[in-house]
């Protein structure tokens, strides 16, 4: 899946990737228009253990916020429709299934947080906590049993000091990057 696909999901339908550079650790920092014209931001990053979906979180100045399960690559993970989501920070350690958003582009679809903000606060606050940190997001592929994704948190904060905090306007929710 191309990259515009992707950002046409990431921001409910995004028209055109600006650019992509590395980030911090394994995060990427993208730049996208959205249709009608506007630029946003983003920093996505790929599980350590599987291809075919990122962890995407996205902005356009402090108009809005996403932070959303995508597929990815050439042969992107097919999503159920459900949108069944358990996370957890160690392994086997879930939370309840929660529903996120299921949005559809094309074949495949993609899963956003009901709560962008205070999710990506806790993800900010644990990587702080320790470092080493992995985000452990269970779900389930089409037509397929459960699957565990791990994204390791490390570089997080750093990725979003330097590309997102002040275009997203994080310190009002956050405060200053430590």
């Amino acid at each position: 899946m191309t990259r515009t696909i992707r950002f046409i999901v990431l921001a409910t339908l995004l028209t055109s990737l600006v650019g992509v550079a590395p980030a911090a650790a394994g995060w990427t920092f993208e730049e996208f228009l959205n249709p009608q014209g506007d630029r946003g931001i983003g920093i996505t990053l790929a599980p350590s253990n599987a291809t075919g979906v990122e962890l995407a979180f996205g902005c356009e100045s402090d108009r809005w916020r996403q932070v959303a399960i995508l597929p990815d690559g050439e042969k992107p993970l097919r999503l159920a429709s459900d949108g069944g989501v358990s996370i957890g920070f160690a392994p086997g350690k879930f939370t309840p299934d929660g529903k996120w958003k299921v949005r559809k582009a094309g074949e495949n679809r993609a899963y956003f947080a009901p709560a962008p903000t205070p999710f990506m606060g806790r993800l900010y606050a644990e990587e702080k906590r320790d470092p080493a940190s992995v985000l452990y997001v269970k779900l389930r592929p089409a037509k397929k049993g459960p699957i565990v994704l791990e994204f390791p948190l490390a570089g997080l904060r750093d990725a979003l000091a330097k590309h997102l905090w002040k275009r997203c306007k994080l310190d009002v929710y956050f405060g200053a990057p430590e």
